[in-house]
């Protein structure tokens, strides 16, 4: 085999060199882009998030300014026992509470929402023998509630504090209308209230008229039964233990601290 000459091997490190510098670097940018833009702030417009078990919601995350060179996130469950997340969507596991605590990959900035896992309807044909279906126009302070509703709103049917049914969204001949069924042990009599819970609001508002069941189907697809939400709603106290300090509405501001390092 012939040898390297002194010029070969004197080139051959000059062409490493640029991989060398690339490959020591932490971000890899091409020649003639613009430099990266940081995050001076990141926020969850969503305080609360309240699911069902097995239930699932994608959390957006918005920076400033828009036009950060990355937002790239990790997401942190306190207890993942009561909530797992899967990218940017948290799935409820079980009953229970938990704080979601995300961080910016680039820039280090946190925050944090609570997240209120409501336990899944458990139907057991020994306990739960009679169902009342319920084919339902719904109107949530004077708008109808439609598919596109169920991102940001569950209808839920509770004896007491057992839940006994959630309302699914579907579609007849063009139109929305909720099925609603609702399960007891007993043929007649349980008292029924209906509950909205807002997904990213820390509210829940109860229907004003109760139902009593009585295993009958109420309203048809041509003549739907009209459940209304309106100003005579009451507020439902579902025990936040995440502190009045953590929560504000949309419309106020948050000042984001980095963390530290």
């Amino acid at each position: 085999m012939k040898p390297k000459s002194d010029k070969q091997n004197f080139i051959l490190p000059l062409l490493l060199l640029p991989i060398l510098l690339f490959a020591s670097c932490g971000d890899f940018y091409e020649f003639g882009t613009s430099e990266p833009v940081p995050a001076r702030q990141m926020r969850l417009p969503r305080r609360v998030v309240n699911l069902v078990v097995g239930d699932h919601y994608r959390i957006p995350v918005s920076f400033t300014p828009t036009d950060v060179t990355t937002e790239a996130v990790w997401w942190m469950p306190a207890n993942d026992g009561v909530a797992r997340f899967q990218n940017d969507t948290v799935v409820g596991v079980s009953q229970g509470q938990t704080v979601a605590y995300v961080t910016s990959v680039t820039d280090r900035l946190q925050d944090s929402c609570l997240v209120n896992v409501l336990p899944a309807m458990y139907v057991s044909p020994a306990s739960y023998v009679y169902d009342m279906v319920i084919y339902a126009q719904v109107t949530v302070h004077g708008r109808a509630y439609t598919q596109a509703d169920q991102d940001s709103l569950i209808i839920c049917a509770y004896c007491q504090d057992e839940l006994r049914g959630i309302g699914v969204m579907r579609q007849w001949q063009g139109r929305d209308y909720m099925e609603l069924r609702v399960w007891s042990p007993f043929e007649y009599g349980d008292a029924i209230d209906l509950r909205c819970y807002y997904r990213g609001k820390a509210l829940v508002e109860l229907f004003p008229d109760q139902l009593t069941f009585d295993g009958e189907t109420h309203g048809t697809l041509s003549k739907l039964f009209p459940l209304v939400l309106d100003e005579e709603a009451e507020e439902y106290d579902f025990g936040l233990e995440f502190g009045p300090e953590n929560i504000y509405d949309d419309e106020e501001e948050q000042e984001i601290v980095p963390a530290e390092e």
